[in-house]
């Protein structure tokens, strides 16, 4: 069954569509052939977070510096760094992995998402009859264990080209801490994943795993929460029919989910960040024939140091999400 018919099936129920409602046939640009129709949505939510990925790399890797190294006074200090010792590839230093990685763990994401929603919705409500909830109020804890099956899925896929992005952003700084000395020359997406292996294993490339699924879970129920919620709320505000979707709607609910799961997850990240920084560092170390240092036990402990360039990343989160949703879902109702 496609994701516009489990749509369907889902709002019969009482619930909220899930992420976009349906095309309109007439006025759509037919461009897909038929057995490439099942995975319209996967594939448009692709090019759509392609998009999202590379407008906001450049502060991903601002933030992921700001949260590994203390030697930054601010973010403007961070990018004059940045830019002035490895200069504009410095910012878009591992970009491949995450084009890759992330655009497909986003596709894969929305359409987990699709599909888990119906049967999430009628598995938590399968003895109730009571269609008087208001359909914001029942759709909140559909939208999280949906979207905490889609991120944790996702991240079994994702993680090892997250790591690779890591070691791609900050490996000029840890090599400079480790061992005095810094190879200048870029190493390739291909050549950091062969790195990694050599010197941690295949199971290297699932550093700090537990807290990428625990940041992606927690972070893709709230996502899909807000958006949902907003998204619908505002069409109601403005349109006084939630089914029409306004541009609007769209462009506040898009940014404002990425600025909530972001600010709540964000020591989650921190703390994976950290911890594949020290990993990183004992490669290097092995590299040169040093002995690797003991890893630090790292716990999540909600302090101010954790919430290290949180001030970028949501302003990134803001701005992907709002390119994303409002790409993906002017897409999802003119192609067909």
């Amino acid at each position: 069954m496609s994701v516009e018919a489990k749509n369907i099936t889902s709002n019969s129920n009482g619930s909220i569509p899930a992420i976009t409602g349906d095309l309109d046939h007439r006025d759509a640009l037919h461009i897909f052939p038929d057995f490439m129709k099942p995975y319209r949505s996967t594939i448009i939510a692709y090019g759509a977070s392609f998009l999202g990925t590379t407008i906001g790399f450049p502060m991903d890797t601002v933030k992921t510096r700001m949260q590994t190294h203390k030697e930054f006074a601010s973010y403007f200090d961070c990018a004059a760094k940045t830019f002035k010792a490895e200069g504009m590839k410095g910012f878009f230093r591992g970009i491949w992995a995450p084009l890759i990685s992330t655009s497909c763990s986003k596709s894969i994401n929305v359409s987990i998402f699709s599909l888990c929603k119906p049967y999430c919705h009628d598995l938590i409500y399968q003895h109730d009859d009571d269609m008087t909830t208001h359909p914001i109020i029942k759709n909140i804890p559909v939208c999280f264990t949906s979207g905490m099956i889609a991120g944790a899925g996702v991240s079994l896929f994702a993680s090892p080209f997250e790591f690779t992005k890591v070691f791609s952003q900050i490996s000029k700084l840890v090599e400079r801490e480790s061992v005095h000395k810094v190879n200048l020359s870029s190493a390739s997406t291909l050549a950091t994943f062969k790195k990694i292996i050599k010197y941690e294993g295949p199971t290297g490339l699932y550093s700090g795993f537990r807290y990428h699924v625990m940041r992606d879970s927690l972070s893709s129920g709230i996502y899909y929460s807000i958006y949902e919620t907003f998204k619908y709320s505002i069409n109601q505000l403005i349109n006084s029919d939630p089914s029409t979707n306004s541009p609007i709607a769209i462009l506040l609910a898009g940014g404002f989910s990425g600025i909530t799961c972001w600010t709540l997850v964000f020591p989650i990240d921190t703390t994976k960040s950290l911890i594949q920084k020290d990993i990183i560092h004992n490669i290097f170390r092995k590299r040169d024939g040093l002995e690797p240092h003991p890893l630090p036990e790292r716990k999540i402990r909600i302090e101010r140091s954790l919430y290290r360039g949180l001030g970028i990343s949501v302003t990134r989160s803001f701005i992907v999400n709002m390119v994303f949703f409002s790409t993906f879902e002017f897409l999802m109702g003119h192609i067909a």
